[in-house]
């Protein structure tokens, strides 16, 4: 199933997924290093003007880097 979703709509989960990276960097869960893959896109929540696909292609990036990251923090969390 494929699912269009709007240009504004997109726009405001790339601005979501754009904070909780820095909330990531923040907090050491991931270093500035592990988003530079994003950050040569060149595109962020605020250029409006780019095209749709532009900032899909930028969130699927920055979806992908959040998974890793969070997927890298659970595995060295030591159990109790």
């Amino acid at each position: 199933m494929c699912i269009t979703v709007k240009k504004n709509e997109l726009v405001h989960l790339h601005t979501l997924l754009a904070q909780i990276a820095e909330e990531y960097i923040t907090s050491g869960v991931a270093t500035p290093t592990d988003f530079d893959p994003y950050a040569e896109l060149g595109i962020s929540p605020m250029a409006l003007r780019e095209s749709r696909d532009r900032h899909e292609e930028a969130v699927r990036l920055l979806a992908r880097i959040l998974a890793d990251c969070s997927k890298r923090a659970t595995e060295t969390v030591p159990v109790r």
